[in-house]
């Protein structure tokens, strides 16, 4: 548990020094918050189950034609029960044109329980944006290492731009 609590706070403190001279070199930061769902694609079932997700997103240009995305995933079934309470942060570097971005990244998973935590391995993670005014739109996809695309999480997210 305390390995998860120093996770939690290493993501979350770094973010915010990160914030701080961006703001004041005038670069674009924007806040987005994303409602979405997700479900398996892969040898381990596709299309088997849906867990809808909640995720706030920080995007920080970094250049004219790159973005940094630090982003907290929550994930629910489709009772939209916490038991375990899943989290998925995570941090992409996207190559943006206009209003479509495309970038690669990782998310740490996270499960809680009443009584422990559990952190799993590093997943990669690679996602398309669409932005129309303060709408985004994205796709993403989850991929398993072990072994290789096996057991894959796909979804989509709307979201609102700040």
């Amino acid at each position: 548990m305390k390995k998860v609590i120093l996770g939690v706070l290493a993501v979350g403190l770094t973010v915010g020094a990160a914030l701080q001279p961006l703001n004041a070199q005038d670069k674009k930061v924007d806040l987005s918050l994303n409602l979405g769902a997700m479900t398996d694609a892969g040898s381990c079932g596709t299309f088997s189950d849906v867990l809808f997700t909640f995720s706030p997103q920080i995007d920080v240009r970094i250049a004219r034609n790159f973005m940094i995305s630090a982003e907290a995933m929550v994930i629910t079934d489709d009772g939209f029960r916490l038991n375990p309470w899943l989290l998925y942060p995570g941090v992409t570097l996207s190559y943006t044109t206009g209003k479509v971005s495309i970038g690669g990244g990782a998310v740490l998973p996270m499960a809680f329980w009443s009584d422990w935590a559990e952190i799993g391995d590093l997943v990669p993670k690679i996602a398309v944006d669409y932005r129309a005014g303060h709408l985004k739109f994205t796709t993403y996809i989850l991929v398993d290492t072990q072994p290789l695309f096996s057991c894959n999480l796909i979804g989509i997210t709307l979201g609102y731009v700040f």
